[in-house]
């Protein structure tokens, strides 16, 4: 009797999956097939008739939640009303649980059956199961998309498959918390990323396959980098928000204990993208270096945030961030600085060499009377016997070479004094390895041997 209406069953469920069908006419052939399965069901005398019975019960109510499902595609470019949405979704959540239920009863019954059935079966279930997968993806609501999911995990016992269901499911908790990040809802972003722990865990439980266990440590790593990007995100928005209402001169302790505050806020986000996002990192490193600049007047300290910066943004390339405003600011308030620093460092150099001439005013006035009145010759003969070079060998080795001076060609006399250059140009003679007094006489005895050079080069 079973396997008669089993037949009957067949019938209605082959003219159910005709092309050109109407959905209404579609469901309805297979709502009758269903009727004659459940009957074949209660009247199965043995547990192969049993197990067939809910095999294609199983197969009926995927068939239905498919058909469904593309009514409620259909129905969503026609903006269908919240309601039918609705009661669509929760027809193809409640057709897509009885086909895993059933499929999985008709499994275990059919332990006697081949092994060419089980098979099969093993895999028209896994098939089944993608696509019961997909109908709950396209839910017009996230949460109930997932709500979905989880129906499926309930009724799913094979634990490679519902490994890839979890996985599938904390893969979608990840996308969301991305999108509420570029959103800047920060809540909802790591109220997502946190909710992936739990499928991730199952996930990693219920499989033994390395790929899939190569996923799973993937996602993982994608969890920790979307938290700490959330975390640094909203840190430095709050910040920001702080950082406009106080004054730039902060007087009321008031105020510094909430600039102070702002301060680790941005520290603290600076820290959490460490090694995860230069960008975020970068610019919580420029808003500590304004406060230090702007409010606390330090800017020793600022400097080397805004440094820290150019470094973060150049190990970001290709990654650009010339368009954002505080990369803007960064740059200019770091030129600020550093044209600063070249002033002061061009009025502290003037004021060593003004010692440094008063100190050696001898040496320099002898070296000056050489030059006037003894021409490049004295001079050379005064510098390399009162001053000789301190690197040997002297590439001016024999000072014979300046014998018959007017009668050398041009090049002959350059070669000599490009010689003399050699020997006390100031690159030569640095003053961490010489002192700065012997720095000092290099530089300006190679001054007098280079005007002697340039009057030959100008007579050519």
């Amino acid at each position: 009797m079973s396997d008669g209406l089993r037949k009957e069953g067949n019938k209605c469920y082959l003219n159910g999956i005709e092309d050109g069908l109407s959905p209404l006419l579609a469901n309805y052939r297979s709502s009758q097939a269903l009727k004659y399965y459940y009957q074949a069901k209660s009247s199965a005398g043995t547990p192969d008739e049993l197990s067939s019975a809910l095999k294609n019960i199983g197969k009926t109510n995927y068939r239905i939640a498919g058909v469904k499902s593309k009514e409620l595609k259909t129905g969503q470019i026609v903006k269908m009303s919240t309601k039918q949405v609705q009661k669509l979704e929760d027809e193809i959540k409640f057709y897509s649980k009885e086909s895993l239920g059933s499929l999985f009863s008709a499994l275990k019954l059919g332990s006697s059956k081949s092994e060419a059935w089980q098979a099969r079966m093993f895999s028209d279930i896994a098939l089944i199961f993608t696509d019961l997968i997909g109908y709950a993806a396209c839910f017009s609501n996230f949460d109930r998309r997932i709500a979905a999911m989880f129906v499926l995990a309930s009724n799913m016992v094979l634990e490679e498959l519902l490994s890839i269901l979890y996985l599938q499911i904390a893969t979608f908790l990840h996308s969301s918390s991305v999108e509420a990040l570029e959103q800047q809802d920060f809540g909802s972003s790591l109220r997502l990323v946190h909710e992936m722990n739990y499928p991730l865990e199952e996930a990693e439980k219920a499989t033994t396959s390395e790929d899939t266990l190569a996923d799973i440590r993937v996602l993982k790593s994608d969890a920790v980098y979307q938290l700490a990007s959330a975390e640094s995100m909203q840190a430095c928005t709050i910040a920001i928000e702080q950082l406009k209402g106080l004054p730039k001169e902060v007087t009321l302790c008031s105020d510094m204990d909430l600039l102070l505050d702002t301060l680790d806020m941005f520290k603290d986000a600076a820290l959490k993208a460490r090694e995860i996002s230069l960008g975020q990192e970068a610019m919580a490193c420029y808003y500590q270096g304004h406060i230090f600049e702007t409010f606390l007047k330090m800017k020793h300290k600022a400097k080397t945030f805004y440094m820290r910066v150019m470094h973060l943004t150049e190990a970001a390339k290709p990654k650009v961030f010339t368009s954002e405003q505080w990369y803007k600011d960064c740059v200019a308030s770091l030129k600020v600085m550093q044209d600063e620093a070249r002033e002061q460092d061009g009025e502290a150099q003037e004021e060593i060499k003004k010692r440094l001439r008063k100190e050696m005013e001898k040496e320099l006035n002898d070296i000056e009377a050489e030059k006037t009145t003894g021409g490049p010759t004295e001079l050379l003969r005064h510098i390399y016997s009162k001053h000789p070079p301190k690197n040997k060998p002297f590439k001016l080795a024999d000072l014979k070479e300046l014998d018959g001076w007017d009668d050398k060609s041009k090049s002959e006399k350059k070669k000599i004094l490009l010689k003399a250059m050699a020997d006390y140009h100031p690159d030569k003679n640095p003053k961490d390895k010489h002192g700065e007094k012997w720095h000092f006489l290099a530089q300006e005895i190679t001054k007098s041997i280079t005007s002697f050079h340039e009057i030959i080069k100008g007579l050519e």
